[in-house]
């Protein structure tokens, strides 16, 4: 299972910063957020080039609470969920163009 995250989210500049449990943390863009289902999932991008990562790729994850009510990501790890979101990000990206 992959590890909790906290998140930080800095509004102007649309950037989040994911602190791993180990203390190490990741800053990414905030592509989108987006309800799916009842649920809110964001899409995310690396900040920091990386060759793991396409420039169209995107990490998404749901946005849930812990138990102390802070906002965390959860990984995202069905693939038939994965592609319904992917699917619903283009479809609003499309409706913005």
């Amino acid at each position: 299972m992959e590890k909790e995250r906290q998140i930080t989210i800095d509004e102007n500049d649309e950037i989040v910063t994911l602190t791993y449990d180990d203390g190490s943390q990741e800053d990414l863009y905030c592509m989108a957020e987006l309800d799916h289902k009842g649920k809110w999932y964001v899409y995310l991008q690396p900040v920091q080039p990386d060759e793991e990562f396409e420039d169209d790729e995107v990490i998404i994850y749901e946005v849930a609470e812990d138990e102390d009510g802070e906002e965390i990501f959860l990984p995202v790890e069905d693939d038939t969920l994965i592609d319904e979101l992917i699917e619903e990000l283009n479809d609003a990206i499309e409706e913005e163009e």
